[in-house]
């Protein structure tokens, strides 16, 4: 499927056909594609936490205001940010070329260090790039997702176990749609209203 193709086929799925299983293989490859998504300074701030139990979907379900596709789908996906994703820039540099290395370690350590507000920016803006890759790569390859927002974080974080630098960005449910179906695709707003040439309110196309 060409990206146009793909653009078009993903839409965010609320009901999923129930008993659909999705694979440790499955979901590696998937992962292998997201991982790839940008990030600041590539720190790769971005973690995974998939359930697939039934008995944990159920229990995640009741935190998520009893929303039934949590409990429907294949998997959850809990995208997170990690907080500390700084702290790593010595190993992740650590094949550069010495003047990289030189320059970018103790940058990311001036940029970051301290910075409690950007450090939770950066977390989120990377989980949530990571996040539209997931749902690119799962609908190539013929799995519907849906992100969710509506959902007890803290209690979530709580039940997953995360670290206090761990942090939820969004959730999501990823499986077949109930009968195939994709839902139709919502309003979308007109490019004269969202695209802006040079300085805000200056939308003409030419």
């Amino acid at each position: 499927m060409d990206f146009s193709e793909l653009v078009n086929a993903r839409h965010s799925v609320r009901q999923f056909e129930t008993g659909v299983t999705i694979s440790d293989q499955e979901l590696q490859t998937i992962f292998e594609q997201v991982v790839a998504s940008p990030s600041s300074f590539n720190l790769q701030h971005w973690q995974f936490v998939i359930v697939r139990e039934p008995t944990r979907k159920t229990e995640l379900r009741s935190l998520s205001f009893g929303q039934a596709q949590v409990e429907q789908c294949s998997a959850v996906v809990l995208v997170c940010g990690n907080l500390n994703a700084h702290a790593d820039a010595e190993r992740i540099y650590a094949d550069s070329d010495a003047q990289m290395r030189d320059k970018y370690v103790p940058m990311i350590e001036g940029v970051y260090k301290g910075q409690l507000a950007l450090q939770r920016e950066e977390a989120v803006r990377s989980g949530a790039l990571a996040a539209m890759s997931l749902m690119y790569a799962a609908r190539n390859r013929g799995w519907d997702c849906g992100p969710m927002i509506g959902f007890d974080a803290d209690a979530v974080a709580a039940m997953l176990d995360l670290p206090e630098h761990v942090v939820p960005v969004m959730m999501m449910v990823m499986g077949r749609a109930e009968g195939g179906r994709q839902p139709p695709r919502g309003y979308r707003r007109p490019l004269q209203e969202v695209v802006h040439f040079e300085s805000f309110g200056q939308t003409t196309f030419k």
